[in-house]
């Protein structure tokens, strides 16, 4: 229809190599015409290159909400690249090498490259390496290794903790308990450490009865709350490591009479979305999320598509003062 060879029509699809204006325009226009669409696949047979990333997170890596998606599929659009998004797996007894399985599983659905997401990999640091050398395409998002920091996205986890513990402490409270994260991962232990160096930098101390550890789910925020209560220990602050458990308690102390912030203020960590509609509002850190996928997937671009985009590398904590702390100075 365009009255041109098919190699003049392949430089046209490419982009690579010289096409007259007139040429370019009988081609498009015939295109237009037949409605016709390159067939992704086949580029990807002749160039090795399939056009898509993937990211592998366990459930315990964060919330991959709307806002996430939308901010990732911002990055991939203007490179018509995609992403396919797997729910890893990790080590267990039954299955050692789960988490291994699972990230080559997504690897070879054609992805150019991968986002490990997740402090949680509960895999060696040396395996992590081994994927690295063996698939060069890797980033990892809320995990560091000193030896691949270039392609590392994380937040100072003990920062955060420790200007959380600072925060109800400058309100005023002393007697303080705490539903830890899920202190199997690094990011959980991080915050933890910070938010106790925080107390004890005070003169806080805080008995070991109003330590509960968690795991992130509403559950064991929930049992955790009641745990606490159960120990007769009062406390007029709590901390919990993430939102969801903070949620959650808040639910467990009305439940059993308690006022929140009136008899015990509750903290949460992250900054979900919904942390503002909570009631009360939930005071809490903000972890800048959608910056490190940003940037890990920038990164991912120019890795594998020999791009040259902006990273952004300042991830700083902020405490975000809402309803659910109250001040008894």
């Amino acid at each position: 229809m365009a009255g041109v060879g098919t190699g003049t029509v392949s430089r046209v699809l490419s982009g690579k190599g010289h096409v007259s204006k007139e040429t370019l325009l009988k081609v498009n226009n015939a295109m237009k015409s037949l409605s016709y669409k390159p067939n992704s696949s086949a580029q990807s047979l002749r160039s090795k290159k399939y056009n898509t990333i993937g990211i592998w997170g366990t459930d315990t890596s964060g919330e991959l909400n709307r806002s996430l998606l939308r901010d990732i599929e911002n990055e991939l659009r203007p490179y018509n690249v995609h992403c396919i998004i797997t729910n890893g797996e990790l080590n267990s007894n039954t299955n050692p090498n789960a988490a291994r399985d699972s990230i080559e599983g997504l690897i070879n659905k054609g992805c150019d490259g991968i986002i490990l997401w997740g402090a949680d990999i509960d895999f060696p640091s040396l395996d992590i390496l081994q994927i690295k050398r063996s698939f060069p395409n890797t980033v990892l998002l809320n995990n560091r290794i000193e030896l691949i920091n270039d392609n590392c996205f994380y937040f100072d986890h003990y920062n955060a903790g420790y200007i959380a513990g600072q925060h109800l402490i400058d309100m005023g409270h002393s007697s303080i308990a705490c539903v830890t994260g899920w202190l199997k991962t690094v990011d959980a232990n991080q915050r933890h450490q910070g938010f106790i160096d925080a107390m004890n930098d005070n003169n806080v101390n805080i008995p070991q009865e109003l330590i509960v550890e968690g795991n992130y789910t509403y559950k064991k925020g929930y049992e955790g709350a009641l745990t606490l209560l159960k120990q007769g220990i009062p406390f007029t602050a709590l901390f919990c490591g993430n939102d969801q458990s903070a949620i959650a308690t808040i639910y467990a102390l009305s439940s059993k009479g308690y006022r929140v912030p009136q008899d015990i203020s509750v903290m949460g960590y992250d900054d979900m979305n919904i942390s503002a509609y909570t009631s009360p509002p939930l005071t809490t850190i903000k972890v800048p999320l959608n910056k490190m996928l940003v940037s890990s997937t920038r990164r991912l671009l120019n890795l594998c598509y020999n791009l040259n985009l902006k990273i952004n590398l300042d991830f700083t904590a902020q405490l975000v003062e809402r309803k659910s702390v109250i001040n008894i100075n």
